[in-house]
């Protein structure tokens, strides 16, 4: 079984984008135009939005895209989401944020988590790793059981274990930290951005070997009574 660990080679991943439609999405809670694609890359549109949920679930994987912001461009991803209801607290929403304009108040005084790539309110992303607005960037989210990781533009700006976090309020706020499966998916906030090279790499689970040390019995064997 291969165990949850990647490579820089793109062997192993899948295109969730043809650049032509938006075939293996879903639309929920559309706002305004919602989503479009034109010219090989999905948009979404100003004044518009919604989630735009990937038809298939998702436990363990390897997601890649390149996306590109204007100023003051404002979107997350979902991971671990279910199709309904709000993916940054019943999912969890890796943000997607022009730094920009967020440090010059447009949102008004944001918390560290609420920053580029940090796993929205639970754990903030390094800052500085965005290019500038109208230039394209790369991201790599990487969901390997408890582990999070986010890379952008080459540079590691969450690195975490959710079993780190432990404040009782943020885990009532987010019960989807606890998902193990889920959809993935592009979160609107009327702002216009584009997306690009959008694929995935599904990860296998290494099984623990569960037998007991010589010298020991095992007194429950994991099936029943």
């Amino acid at each position: 079984v291969t165990a949850c660990a990647t490579t820089k080679a793109e062997r192993g991943f899948t295109s969730l984008f043809d650049g032509r439609t938006l075939n293996g999405w879903t639309l929920v809670d559309k706002h305004g135009y919602g989503y479009g694609v034109k010219d090989g890359v999905l948009f979404c549109a100003k004044n518009g939005g919604g989630c735009l949920m990937t038809e298939k679930q998702y436990d363990d994987f390897v997601f890649r895209f390149e996306f590109k912001l204007e100023d003051g461009s404002n979107n997350g991803i979902g991971i671990r989401s279910p199709l309904h209801g709000n993916p940054a607290y019943l999912g969890m929403e890796i943000q997607i944020l022009e730094e920009g304009a967020a440090d010059r108040g447009k949102w008004g005084k944001l918390n560290p988590a609420q920053y580029h790539g940090s796993i929205y309110d639970v754990v903030a992303a390094k800052k500085g790793a965005l290019k500038p607005p109208g230039e394209w960037n790369t991201e790599e989210i990487t969901a390997c059981g408890r582990h999070i990781k986010v890379v952008v533009n080459g540079k590691t700006i969450v690195d975490a274990n959710l079993n780190d976090v432990t404040d009782p309020a943020k885990i009532m706020k987010h019960p989807g930290l606890f998902n193990a499966r889920g959809h993935i998916g592009f979160l609107g906030h009327s702002d216009y951005l584009e997306f690009r090279n959008i694929r995935i790499k599904e990860l296998a689970r290494k099984e623990k070997d569960n037998t007991p040390p010589e010298g020991f019995t095992a007194l429950f064997n994991g099936k029943n009574l």
